[in-house]
């Protein structure tokens, strides 16, 4: 159905084979076929050149080089209606590819466009919005909708025009994990009806992959790997992935002959959890109370009467299915949201809502927003770091030293400093968005999925030094839908559902609750198999970490 035949691309336009600044943000001479019917995968770290590919496969980039055949079509020749037709995309960032006001006028643009008569356009439209669970939003505002629903429009909005090859580009980055397994499970229907399927990933999950015929691994804008699923998890750490846990825990398994979850049943598992003895009223850094929000051209509550307390000096996740009011509750926080009803404390004080004394809060409290990149707006990363400190009132030798400590926060070097943000990858320009907000220093930083879209290097990048944040004092809030890393990194969590705070309290604290409001395919996998364990024999602990799993794996 596709193929792609020695595709090359450079962004400065010059021919590949003269450019001796090739960097890995280009393609150089790919290669490769997609059967009809097939599903693959495209994965490399951030940079490799994923998805300048796919936006060649898609018809929204012209080579530099090479050419893409569509049934033997060359893209560039096919008729314009028809390459829709046959290939929609859906992207990481839903803002870029919706183009209605109304939930139900977005899903229908694409069949509208087609020429479809209206029964047909509705019928479509429903059906879509259905399958990806936003049939009670269809007429909705798309502003009133949270980050991760307008993901699943945009992925609606794809469906409604029948296409027959759909690719994906870190399309389930943003949504939580309720919603990822929802989707996954409409790829897999889709799949299974003979639609071909590209995704680019870099959620490498066994039970998403279990659908997945074929990998396809770029590096510098060149392919270094291709094969069959099977083969890929015999290569893949070799080719610098990590393995989930739930296959390093079943390799284990089979190596020392566990029958699971049989084996633990009358085992004595030696385990004691550290307790959490840290009040959070007693030094919260804020205190939010019976705080309620409702947007303009919404019916119901966003946030409904939320308490909780958010500590000084910890590090507090703050987790819950897509529209749950989490985004909306730290848009308070610097006070970029005008508190409606109820109040927050700052150290003990009103948060201030007008004047110069919301300057001096967003000084204090430094927001990374969900798409950060949006944060850009200077010609040199330089121009970027200095922008915040700028403003809050740095001299010169201040100035030129909040820059570097914003590049030392990230691990990035002064090599970066004028280079345009926006010509650097993925994951460079989340690290500079990231290090334009520490550059002024904050008392409190919040980041809204700060690792969605990113590779795993970068990933551990920015959890090292979320951590030394916290450890030198710094109050760090973050938004995530990493359910593992809100576990296993952070020291206090809080859960919302509904616009409504649920629970607060240590990893320890909330996993009850955890497993109570999200269905275990949402889980991460050492809870899986922990709690398949703790079923048939209570003495096993209720675990999420992989090194205290293998610990009491050991005892048996």
């Amino acid at each position: 159905m596709i193929e792609a035949c020695s595709l090359s691309f450079s962004y400065n336009h010059h021919s590949i084979s003269n450019n001796e600044d090739f960097t890995g943000r280009a393609l150089k001479d790919v290669s490769f076929f997609v059967n009809e019917g097939e599903r693959i995968a495209i994965l490399g770290h951030n940079g490799s050149g994923k998805s300048t590919l796919v936006k060649i496969l898609g018809g929204l980039q012209e080579a530099s080089e090479g050419k893409c055949l569509i049934n033997g079509i060359d893209i560039n020749e096919m008729d314009f209606r028809e390459l829709r037709t046959t290939i929609g995309m859906v992207f990481q960032d839903p803002e870029n590819q919706i183009v209605a006001a109304m939930v139900e006028d977005d899903a229908a643009f694409a069949p509208e466009n087609q020429g479809l008569p209206s029964d047909e356009i509705q019928a479509r439209v429903d059906e879509a919005l259905k399958q990806v669970n936003l049939l009670h939003k269809q007429g909705a505002s798309v502003s009133a909708l949270s980050g991760g629903e307008k993901q699943r429009l945009a992925l609606a909005g794809a469906l409604t025009a029948r296409v027959k090859c759909l690719i994906l580009d870190e399309a389930t980055a943003m949504l939580d994990p309720v919603g990822r397994v929802h989707v996954e499970n409409v790829m897999k229907e889709l799949h299974k009806s003979g639609m071909t399927i590209i995704q680019v990933t870099h959620q490498i999950e066994a039970e998403n992959f279990d659908d997945i015929q074929r990998v396809i691994v770029l590096s510098h804008g060149e392919i270094i790997w291709q094969g069959v699923t099977r083969d890929f998890w015999e290569k893949s750490e070799a080719l610098g992935f990590d393995l989930p846990d739930e296959f390093k825990i079943k390799q284990l398994f089979a190596a020392r002959d566990i029958n699971f979850p049989e084996s633990f049943r009358d085992c004595r598992i030696n385990f004691r959890e550290e307790s959490d003895t840290y009040d959070p009223a007693k030094s919260a850094k804020f205190a939010i109370q019976d705080l309620s929000f409702k947007y303009e051209d919404s019916t119901t509550q966003t946030l409904d009467k939320v308490n909780a307390n958010i500590p000084a000096g910890r590090w507090l996740s703050i987790i819950g299915r897509t529209g749950s009011g989490k985004s909306t509750l730290v848009q308070h926080l610097n006070a970029l949201y005008k508190i409606q009803d109820g109040r927050i404390l700052f150290d003990d004080k009103a948060l201030p809502q007008k004047g110069e004394e919301v300057h001096e809060l967003r000084r204090k409290v430094g927001l990374v927003f969900q798409h950060p990149e949006d944060q850009l707006f200077s010609f040199t990363v330089r121009d970027e770091l200095a922008f915040a400190p700028k403003n809050a009132g740095f001299t010169k030798h201040e100035l030129d030293e909040a820059v570097l400590y914003g590049l030392e926060c990230v691990s990035l070097d002064e090599s970066f400093l004028d280079r345009n943000p926006i010509a650097l990858s993925g994951g460079e320009r989340r690290l500079i968005a990231i290090a334009s907000v520490l550059a002024a220093k904050p008392e409190c930083i919040v980041l809204d999925e700060p690792l969605a879209g990113l590779d795993a290097h970068y990933q551990h990048q920015i959890l090292n030094m979320l951590k030394k944040l916290r450890d030198n004092g710094r109050t760090v809030i973050t938004i995530t839908h990493d359910l593992s890393m809100a576990l296993n990194y952070s020291d206090r969590i809080l859960i919302m559902g509904d616009g409504k705070a649920i629970q607060e309290g240590s990893p320890h604290e909330v996993i009850a609750s955890i497993m109570h409001n999200l269905e275990p395919g949402a889980w991460p996998d050492v809870l899986r198999f922990s709690a398949k364990i703790h079923e048939i024999n209570k003495d096993f602990p209720l675990l999420y970490n992989y090194e205290d799993f293998i610990s009491c794996i050991s005892q048996i």
